[in-house]
């Protein structure tokens, strides 16, 4: 055992001699440019039998406080700033925040139970820091467990050595938040081209790989187990399989983990910028719902100026604030449509009001917006046709309106209405129900009623007797 000690200390300075000086020189510099100060993990993990123990060592915390997401699955979790000697229990996993105080040093241990698997998959196995500050991650990782198989990263490989009694590793990575860990339980060639690698038998094109997103490195497996696992910096896939099925996948992984953590809409909006990406359907009901509104309201190049705008976020806490005003921008008129969407409990209609008042016979309408849609102005029809003395029911689709002895009667999104007892069509919808509020284009409203509306640059005019 003492030999054994010695023997890994002796390989623990050779192999992390390179690494640990590029650490320092990257942490030093930093210093030299304080607003540009990157975090630096230095994370060394032992794998025991059936665990990770790992103890997650933080350099360069400027902040008063950090947001960071411990591991769901973290066990026995202690931590300490700077050069204090005892360790402080705390911290439960998922979302949690640290104060940073005036150290620039953070020690966390904890220990990750692994599945009983012929395969592993570690997605978010570290302590997670959400922050803007750039950061860079240095993990020696010693296996005394497993005799075969081997560990692959989503960080380019710097060391790997086998011994009798453990095997060791060390990668580097930056610019993300974390990468994820795959052991595969026996030995896979690996090929290198730049800044991509590819584990397995099958050549994959021929030198002509290239990344799909903008990512600081990408590793692929082609697991012989037919294992698939998705994300931005580490891709398995079926031995059989192609890198160029699963690219839809990939990114919709990709901008999962392309803005801060945020498990209320971190997964829909993914698979909905994935289905703008590519024009494709989206996958997920909340997505379904808002490309369809999107498909309806908005113009192709709408669509992609929302998309632009919101890729201008990355790093960011998406909020529906957030993607009204990428809304907003990308098409005429206001909309709080997210912000709706996400306290409704049903799907809603996507409208964008009218930034200027709506006057009815020359006063302020307070009750109401008109909205634009689809190219047509159109007003909130009972808030109007009160103003002008008309008497406005609805009852199911049927709406009703009366003004002495003159009455109609309309069906809500549906080109009918009815004269009498006879049932009749116009070659267009007379009168919308948005979002439980109806609505009539101005031209329609002039061609039932007595009505003359007309516009000034924001503002709506609504004249009736």
């Amino acid at each position: 055992m003492v030999r054994t000690a010695i023997l890994m200390m002796m390989i623990f300075l050779g192999i992390s001699g390179g690494t640990a000086y590029m650490q320092w020189r990257d942490y030093e510099k930093s210093n030299q440019i304080n607003d540009h100060a990157p975090l630096v993990h230095s994370i060394d993990i032992r794998h025991e039998e059936g665990s990770l123990e790992i103890t997650q060592t933080v350099d360069g915390l400027k902040n008063q406080s950090y947001e960071i997401v411990v591991p769901k699955e973290a066990q026995q979790f202690r931590y300490r700033f700077g050069d204090k000697e005892n360790m402080q229990n705390g911290l439960n996993a998922g979302a949690s925040s640290i104060e940073g105080k005036e150290h620039e040093r953070l020690i966390m241990q904890y220990m990750i139970p692994l599945p009983i698997s012929k395969t592993i998959w570690l997605e978010h196995w570290s302590v997670m820091f959400v922050t803007k500050q750039t950061q860079k991650f240095h993990v020696q990782f010693v296996d005394y467990a497993t005799k075969d198989g081997m560990w692959i990263a989503g960080a380019p490989l710097e060391a790997k050595i086998k011994k009798q009694a453990f095997t060791l590793y060390s990668w580097s990575q930056a610019n993300l938040l974390s990468f994820p860990l795959y052991f595969y339980p026996s030995e896979l060639p690996r090929q290198v081209d730049g800044d991509i690698e590819v584990y397995g038998k099958r050549p994959m094109g021929n030198g002509k790989l290239q990344k799909w997103a903008d990512v600081p490195s990408l590793t692929i497996v082609q697991s012989p187990q037919n294992d698939q696992h998705i994300s931005p910096v580490l891709v398995v896939i079926p031995e059989s399989g192609s890198l160029s099925a699963v690219r839809e996948q990939y990114m919709r992984a990709y901008y999962a983990s392309y803005f801060a953590p945020n498990a209320l809409m971190n997964e829909w909006l993914a698979d909905l910028l994935t289905a703008l990406t590519f024009q494709k359907p989206a996958t997920t009901s909340r997505a379904k719902a808002v490309l369809q509104q999107f498909q309806q309201n908005l113009t192709e190049e709408e669509r992609q100026e929302f998309l632009s705008t919101i890729l201008q976020h990355k790093g960011e806490k998406l909020t529906p604030a957030l993607l009204d005003k990428a809304l907003t921008k990308a098409h005429l008129g206001k909309t709080t449509y997210f912000a709706d969407l996400l306290t409704a409990k049903k799907n809603l209609d996507l409208v964008f009001t009218n930034e200027g008042n709506l006057y009815v016979n020359d006063k302020v309408l307070k009750e109401g917006k008109a909205v634009l849609r689809g190219g047509e102005l159109l007003l909130p029809f009972k808030e109007v046709m009160e103003k002008l003395g008309y008497h406005v029911t609805q009852s199911g689709d049927a709406v009703f309106i009366e003004k002495g002895s003159n009455r109609w009667r309309f069906f809500v999104n549906s080109p009918v209405y009815m004269k009498e007892n006879d049932q009749f069509g116009m070659p267009s919808i007379i009168i919308h129900d948005l979002n439980g509020t109806l609505y009539m284009s101005a031209d329609m409203i002039q061609h039932w009623f007595s009505i003359e509306v007309w516009t000034s640059s924001q503002n709506i005019y609504v004249h009736g007797s």
